[in-house]
């Protein structure tokens, strides 16, 4: 089994060694490809010894120019030096902890069951590192960022907004992951002003994009989520994993258990119905009542034992232990 991370660059030297932290110890290697930089990106990927394969491209042009021509030569090198599975991702953009873990069981459990297009769910930050937009066209939405290299490759039509993979893949049968790909990029409005003023000067006429690109930056509406302990990601910035610990703001009521912060009465509940029924009965006072005498002693047999439901039981006890402390 080997999985290689793809990811072409432009300019991050902001963003790209938050990146290669957070990924390095997950893959066996990273193909990367600079695109015209002039900042020190290529230094970066020239000094991190993950990276098995650094192409470049010299011919300058718009953002997202080469695009398509950047990934199929990030997945040929990938395919040339013994690939069978690739992540791809963006220089702005971290995995939650929990999925990373499991990488190379999602990769087994593809190849078990012929479903090699994996989905994952990318989530824009928003006005904060532990929050994220729940609501509209910038709400989550899947896309697939992991893959089977498949042993053809063809080049895709250069065009914005293409998917990762390849052509030859575009029948194939498609699984969605329970992982969240945080998108940083969007936090702060003035970068979500920028990215709203490239993609307008690109593609003026919404020819790449039908819906044009207005929802970048429209907050009527505005839904926010926070990142919760068991989808926490790793940013270079705290070198920690990020996840919010409290409930949101204005929350009321047995949920929101302001004085055990990393406890999610619901998720709790959620997962066990029985003593969601109880709870319901007036048996129990509380999710957390039940938690407290039993789950957290249930929990340390699962520790480091993440699952394809997606949940890190080792984080989230860790959590519970933590907030107890």
């Amino acid at each position: 089994m080997s999985i290689f991370c793809l990811i072409a660059v432009r300019n991050e030297e902001g963003y790209l060694p938050g990146f290669l932290r957070h990924i390095r110890d997950h893959v066996d290697g990273i193909v990367a490809l600079d695109d015209c930089s002039s900042d020190s990106t290529p230094e970066i990927l020239h000094r991190e010894t993950r990276v098995v394969s650094l192409l470049r491209e010299i011919s300058a042009g718009a953002p997202h120019a080469n695009e398509a021509s950047n990934r199929y030569r990030l997945l040929t090198e990938a395919a040339r030096l013994g690939a069978r599975w690739v992540l791809c991702a963006d220089a702005d953009e971290r995995f939650e902890d929990s999925f990373l873990r499991r990488l190379k069981a999602e990769a087994r459990h593809g190849d078990e069951t012929g479903r090699h297009l994996r989905l994952v769910r990318i989530v824009n930050l928003w006005n904060g590192p532990d929050q994220f937009r729940a609501d509209g066209r910038c709400g989550p939405r899947w896309t697939v960022r992991m893959f089977r290299v498949p042993p053809n490759i063809s080049q895709r039509k250069s065009a914005m907004h293409r998917p990762w993979f390849p052509p030859e893949l575009d029948a194939a049968p498609q699984a969605r992951m329970n992982a969240y790909l945080y998108h940083l990029s969007m936090m702060d409005r003035r970068d979500r002003e920028m990215r709203y003023e490239k993609f307008r000067a690109i593609d003026p006429r919404n020819e790449h994009q039908a819906i044009g690109y207005q929802h970048l930056i429209d907050e009527r509406n505005l839904t926010l989520k926070p990142v919760r302990p068991w989808r926490r990601y790793t940013d270079l910035d705290t070198g920690t994993p990020r996840g919010r610990a409290a409930m949101p703001a204005g929350a009321t009521g047995a949920s929101a258990l302001p004085d055990r912060a990393l406890f999610d009465e619901s998720l709790y509940l959620t997962l066990n119905p029985d003593v969601r029924r109880a709870v319901a009965k007036g048996d129990l006072k509380s999710g957390w009542h039940h938690f407290e005498r039993y789950g957290a002693r249930e929990g340390r047999n699962w520790r480091s034992r993440p699952s394809f439901t997606g949940l890190d039981f080792g984080a989230i006890f860790q959590g519970w232990r933590e907030a107890k402390s």
